[in-house]
């Protein structure tokens, strides 16, 4: 028997059904379609419950090519709204700034294409690598041999994009910015690569669970800020929804009541009243139409994504439930490429008919540069991004009935750490933000039940394909904002909820609460309640957990009555289920005190 369960999985189904390879075995396989594409009704599943999952394809099974095609589409699609989101984000940097019609716009349009095709280019190349492994000596990969998928992290999105805006607003083309960041990136793009070489024990002791989750949930409280900004109609327009203080060469007077006459007025921003400044509303522009940040029908476009999430969660096959974010914001840009507001339409085909039909990398290229006041923030970046990578790599090894223990997991795990290294660098050189190990796609393996190789590859080509089609990224640019933002606040919700389950995974004992506490407390971006964290974890000693005993009984005297029981309880309930007693039994752990049944909170 192999560590591997996957593979002891697949040999037993040979021997149970040996594989006769005619033309349904080359291009279909065996899988289910039926259990994949049919919808269901989630309320009445009749006397059955559940449907039985279809048969379980592991690391090396074949799949067929037919299917191998649809399964790497599926982990595409699944993958599709988070990879395209940061770069949409980050070129949206390059256009707020210009004026539609003009050639500076028409160029910040095409480097924001271009910055979104690059990304797809590079997730598909590194994917392959990921998911194939390359073979180095000393027993090491690069990759992590699985059905892990390769994107560009959302974790990197928040400093990258605070910091170029704070260049620009200093006098910095978005070229130039962009490509400080990029500089950066590459040379913070070694940390990886030395946290793979490191002993697993030191990693999770200088970064436990805690510190991980408190800088994840700073992360997706940060970035849920940039998708409701879009969802109101653009960052712009709501860094400026009070309207824009435009100067004027006019003196400025005011009319004094009592004498009716103008006397000139002191202007703090000047010091004297040589120069007056007037207020002009900014309105947010979403294809055609021009509206107020916030206005009810940018409002409603985005919460039209929303809604579909709801409906495919509910009704939809497991095929359309993997990749409910892809589809409704599909629907959520038919509905506004149909509505119109007076006469005038959400989206344009101008953008579609001047990009060109396809682009690769480096056609477009950014000056290099290391930006100093950036190297902390992607230091801390890539150090959490490749603690996230260890739990990524456990979770597709999990979903993929493989060893989540042992020689195998640990290189795999650094492998794929190293791949995280040299994709980062790699990607920094090839003009885009750095890429990580992306865990979107273990619900697809976890519903589809097929954890082949053969859907990574075809899932990286896919990916590579999409982002040489020039056309593509096109489409992704005429989506208007609000619709936009609507998705992307419900994929950042989703980085802040990760975070939560990481905390509430721990042990949340007093040392963790207090560390918890002040590092939200002070997280004033999450740099500073990072580092709070990693501090506080390093200066706090190690607690025992407070052991309480569990309830075993109903109708104790009240005053006998733990705690946490409500005296409002119906006697007729019944009894509260005991913990589980593997949580803390004094027959198996070292603390022989502790007694039998006790529970850990």
């Amino acid at each position: 028997m192999s560590i591997d369960g996957a593979h002891d999985f697949d040999e037993m189904k040979k021997e149970e059904a040996p594989a006769k390879k005619d033309l349904k075995y080359w291009t279909v396989g065996n899988y289910d379609w039926k259990y994949l594409c049919t919808p269901e009704w989630p309320w009445c599943r009749g006397s059955k419950g559940a449907r039985a999952p279809p048969r379980f394809f592991g690391r090396d099974s074949w799949l067929g090519m037919l299917t191998a095609t649809v399964m790497g589409l599926q982990h595409a699609m699944a993958m599709l709204a988070g990879l395209t989101t940061v770069p949409f984000l980050i070129g949206n940097n390059a256009v707020q700034n210009t004026v539609p019609g003009t050639p500076e716009y028409d160029e910040a349009i095409d480097t924001q294409q271009y910055l979104i095709s690059a990304g797809l280019i590079i997730c598909g190349i590194c994917t392959m690598i990921q998911v194939t492994s390359i073979p180095l000596p000393f027993n090491r990969q690069i990759g992590a041999g699985i059905l892990s998928v390769m994107g560009i992290s959302f974790t990197t999105f928040a400093p990258a994009n605070s910091t170029i805006a704070k260049l620009i607003a200093e006098g910095e083309t978005f070229d130039e910015a962009y490509g400080k960041v990029l500089g950066t990136a590459a040379i913070c793009g070694l940390v990886p690569i030395a946290i793979s070489f490191l002993p697993h024990r030191a990693i999770k002791k200088l970064f436990p669970p805690v510190v991980c989750g408190v800088t994840i949930v700073l992360i997706g409280i940060n970035l849920c800020g940039v998708g409701i900004k879009a969802w109101g109609g653009g960052a712009f327009c709501a860094d400026n929804y009070k309207g824009l203080e435009v100067a004027t060469d006019a003196p400025c007077f005011t009319l004094n009541a009592t004498t009716n006459a103008y006397d000139p007025v002191f202007n703090p921003k000047t010091g004297d009243t040589s120069t007056c400044y007037f207020n002009v509303p900014i309105n947010c522009l979403n294809g055609d139409v021009a509206l107020p940040f916030g206005s009810p029908a940018f409002i409603g476009l985005g919460f039209a994504v929303f809604a579909m999430i709801v409906v495919l969660e509910l009704f939809g096959s497991p095929f359309m439930r993997n990749v409910e974010v892809i589809i409704a914001l599909l629907v959520g840009y038919m509905i506004a490429g149909i509505a119109t507001y007076d006469g005038k339409k959400f989206v344009t085909g101008s953008k579609i008919s001047a990009a060109p039909a396809i682009t690769f990398l480096w056609v477009k290229t950014f000056p290099l540069a290391i930006y100093g006041p950036l190297v902390l923030p992607l230091l801390i970046v890539f150090i959490i991004t490749s603690i996230e990578t260890v739990g990524d790599v456990s979770a597709t090894e999990e979903a993929s009935f493989l060893s989540t223990s042992g020689p195998s997991h640990d290189k795999r795990v650094r492998g794929s750490l190293l791949n995280d290294g040299l994709s980062g660098i790699f990607s920094a050189l090839a003009t885009s933000l750095p890429l990580t190990t992306f865990a979107q796609n273990n619900g697809v393996i976890s519903l589809t039940a097929v954890a082949s190789r053969q859907a990574g590859w075809a899932c990286a080509v896919w990916l590579f394909v999409l982002g040489v089609i020039a056309k593509f990224a096109a489409i992704i640019t005429t989506i208007p904002d609000c619709v936009f933002g609507g998705m992307t606040t419900f994929l950042f919700a989703n980085v802040i909820a990760s975070g939560i389950k990481i905390i509430v995974g721990d042990r949340l004992t007093r040392r963790n609460r207090v560390i918890l506490a002040f590092s939200l407390a002070l997280g004033v971006g999450f740099c500073v309640g990072a580092l709070t964290a990693i501090l506080l974890n390093l200066l706090f000693p190690m607690e025992t957990p407070m052991i309480v005993p569990a309830p075993t009984s109903k109708g104790l005297p009240i005053h006998q009555e733990p705690s946490f029981i409500r005296q409002g309880d119906d006697d007729d309930l019944t009894p509260p289920m005991q913990e589980a007693m593997s949580k803390y039994d004094s027959s198996v752990h070292a603390n022989k005190d502790s007694p039998t049944g006790a529970v850990v909170v």
